[in-house]
């Protein structure tokens, strides 16, 4: 009896979290993906070059996480995953002389242009 008037209180509760509003969010965590593919003979150059960006950005203000991946089976191939406090960090961050000197170095290697995909979580 009990338990059975335990799961019609948490049946009733199940309307308000589900369809409550959502709160609004004045600064929204960032997620960055960037899909990075560099000449093949300058990949491990390049790898390099990434692993410094991600050091950079690591010790930035606002960042939650930088993940540099290379793609298995496509060695010249790379995926940046970022997340940041907010979009000012990380326009703090691509804005920095330090980051702007390895982006800098980084463009001459690539085979194609950075695909960059902001975004934010939806809830």
């Amino acid at each position: 009896m009990l338990l059975r008037s335990m799961c019609l209180a948490l049946l009733a509760l199940i309307p308000a979290a589900v369809f409550a509003p959502a709160s609004a969010q004045s600064n929204q965590q960032q997620y960055i993906v960037v899909y990075v593919e560099f000449q093949p003979s300058l990949a491990d150059q390049g790898e390099q070059k990434l692993r410094q960006l991600a050091h950079i950005a690591r010790s930035s203000s606002g960042v939650i996480g930088f993940y540099a991946n290379r793609q298995i089976g496509r060695e010249n191939f790379f995926s940046l995953v970022e997340i940041w406090n907010d979009a000012a960090s990380y326009q703090n961050f691509l804005n920095s002389q330090q980051a702007q000197a390895v982006l800098n170095a980084i463009t001459p290697l690539l085979e194609a242009p950075l695909d960059v995909r902001p975004g934010n979580l939806v809830e």
